[in-house]
């Protein structure tokens, strides 16, 4: 059975810290000791490229961090279980450029090459705005509301502009706000914390960007922390300081989940006005098993992953006894099970409660 497909949309500024958290998050989670604890691994589809992401990230371990990205990238990851052969879930990343948000097209080639990443944002379940945690320390949250103002106005730039051009532009309707360089922040600093600050001084720009993007409860809701490396002026970069990059792919599944829950309960008509997402996710499954069409194509995996994953693993199982499900599904050589089970467990544990919140 092929694996399931996860698609994934990155943005920030230049300077964020895209490339250096793509290289992190390649790097932690094809180690023995992830494998081991967390019971699946993450494999480069194209060796190339997984060869590079380890480049960028021996070359941190010496303090050189590597130069942004000035082109669309597209890197796709396989997700193993621990000692099962077939991959389950494979994440397909699409790295945009921070220049494409600040510069014009230098060439009718780059203009192009703009044209088709930006389709692309069709395919993709959820999209990442990553906010430069060095700049919200030092300007705080007048950085936040610049980067929703600024995000807002170039993402109605682009719907116009290729809509003019025959090619409609689709953004995707679930997002993270993901801060970088969480280093830098006290230790007791959670994605709590930071989604109450954005909510409360930054809300007229976050409905501002909602509305632009026509996704009223894309932003807001779910918040994340990451660092990818420590980065002390006098020390080598210590790849065991990471936070929440473990947590990140795990996050962008639920999102997933969480968004073919409301497109499903869009086109109900007698749905209540307080329904929850897990009394809509009860819903959801029970259509599962007798219909595989009823949501747009970019959600059908939804489907798959509630035959292997129950509603309540990702309302209230407790982490060790996700974990027990998790090594039954592979001493069953269940790949699915394991992998989506695994991730499940990794939102609840230490590290991932303090750098995802989810307010709703």
């Amino acid at each position: 059975m092929p694996p399931l497909d996860l698609h994934v949309a990155v943005f920030g500024a230049s300077g964020a810290g895209k490339t250096v958290l793509l290289a992190a998050f390649y790097r932690a989670q094809t180690q023995p000791s992830f494998q081991e604890e967390y019971a699946y691994k993450i494999q480069a589809v194209n060796k190339a490229q997984g060869n590079q992401l380890l480049g960028r990230f021996y070359r941190l371990e010496e303090g050189k961090f590597p130069e942004g990205s000035t082109r669309f990238d597209e890197i796709e990851f396989d997700f193993f279980p621990r000692d099962l052969p077939e991959a389950a879930v494979r994440v397909h990343w699409y790295d945009y450029p921070g220049r494409w948000w600040e510069d014009e097209p230098v060439d009718a080639e780059e203009r192009e090459a703009m044209r088709q990443g930006l389709l692309k944002l069709g395919m993709s379940q959820v999209g990442i705005l990553l906010a430069d945690g060095a700049k919200y320390r030092s300007e705080g949250t007048g950085y936040i509301r610049w980067l929703f103002e600024h995000f807002a106005d170039e993402c109605d730039r682009l719907r116009r502009t290729s809509a003019a051009t025959g090619d409609e532009v689709s953004f995707p309707r679930e997002w993270i706000l993901a801060l970088s360089k969480a280093d830098l922040f006290p230790p007791d600093y959670g994605a709590r914390d930071f989604e109450r600050e954005v909510c409360r001084d930054a809300d007229d720009q976050l409905a501002k960007l909602c509305s632009v993007l026509r996704a009223e409860q894309a932003f807001g809701h779910r918040f994340m922390l990451l660092s990818s490396v420590a980065a002390p002026a006098d020390a080598q970069v210590d790849p065991r300081t990471s936070l929440g990059v473990r947590t990140l792919a795990p996050a962008i599944l639920v999102s997933t989940v969480e968004g073919a829950v409301r497109e499903a309960q869009a086109t109900r008509k007698e749905k209540s006005a307080k329904e929850t997402f897990f009394q809509g996710l009860r819903d959801l499954v029970q259509f599962v098993d007798s219909v595989d069409d009823f949501l747009p194509k970019r959600y059908q995996i939804v489907s798959k992953i509630l035959r292997f994953v129950s509603f309540k693993d990702f309302a209230s199982t407790r982490v060790d006894r996700l974990k027990k499900v998790r090594e039954d599904a592979l001493r069953r050589g269940d790949t699915f099970k394991a992998v989506l089970t695994g991730m499940v467990a990794a939102l609840r544990d230490e590290e991932g409660l303090r750098a995802y919140h989810q307010n709703q």
